[in-house]
């Protein structure tokens, strides 16, 4: 009985692969953000700096905005990469909701006091926003997908949300880069709402690329 026992723990031993450990989930979020940066920023030079970048970045109603949905992507994607390593404090989920409460409000501010002076004739039709931030978050999208894949996210759907978020995020940072729109309230609701839309997507799909993914593995 013994001999058997030491042979079948031998059999076993042999039989283990060694598994390659991971990077940390921040290394692997600061991974994913190079490539992000890289991405978005060749999109962004194809299409061309637009003209008044500089000045709109020393404007304090761009700038922090601006800043805010950078502050999104960076804090969604480091909570994405945290998600996948089992026993996580919940209250990763809460990263993004600073940076993503200063995005709405203060693009919120700026719509309510454009729509007291100028009424409904402030909202245009974007559809280059809702375009750029959409393809742009496919890629993004993908390359999460596959970085995820190799850990183990026990939430996938939360997990692929909150990486939606980051890549649509960051699709809306770049393209303030390049497209002219001076309006809160156009920003509000092509920007803003192109990138809820997104998440939604990510959030009723997740479950279904994530486990995917792992079959193809």
């Amino acid at each position: 009985m013994k001999d058997g026992t030491e042979k079948l723990i031998g059999a076993l031993s042999e039989a283990v692969v060694p598994v390659e450990r991971l990077p940390s989930p921040a290394m692997r979020a600061a991974q994913w953000l190079g490539f992000a940066v890289l991405f978005v920023g060749a999109l962004v030079v194809l299409r061309g700096y637009r003209a008044d970048i500089g000045a709109r970045l020393s404007d304090v109603e761009f700038a922090i905005p601006w800043a805010a949905s950078l502050f999104v992507a960076v804090t969604a994607a480091v909570a994405a990469f945290y998600m996948t390593v089992p026993g996580t404090p919940r209250w990763i989920v809460a990263l993004p909701l600073a940076p993503l409460a200063v995005w709405l409000a203060t693009l919120g501010a700026g719509c309510v006091r454009e729509l007291s002076e100028q009424g409904l004739a402030v909202l245009g039709v974007s559809l280059d926003c809702i375009e750029f931030i959409s393809l742009t978050s496919v890629p993004l999208a993908a390359v999460l997908v596959w970085m995820l894949r190799r850990a183990a996210p026990l939430a996938p759907s939360g997990t692929f949300a909150m990486g939606a978020l980051a890549a649509a995020a960051a699709g809306s940072a770049g393209l303030e880069l390049y497209h002219h729109i001076d309006t809160s309230t156009e920003a509000l609701v092509w920007h803003v709402g192109t990138v809820g839309v997104v998440t939604l997507i990510g959030l009723s799909s997740g479950r279904r690329a994530l486990a995917v993914a792992s079959v193809n593995d």
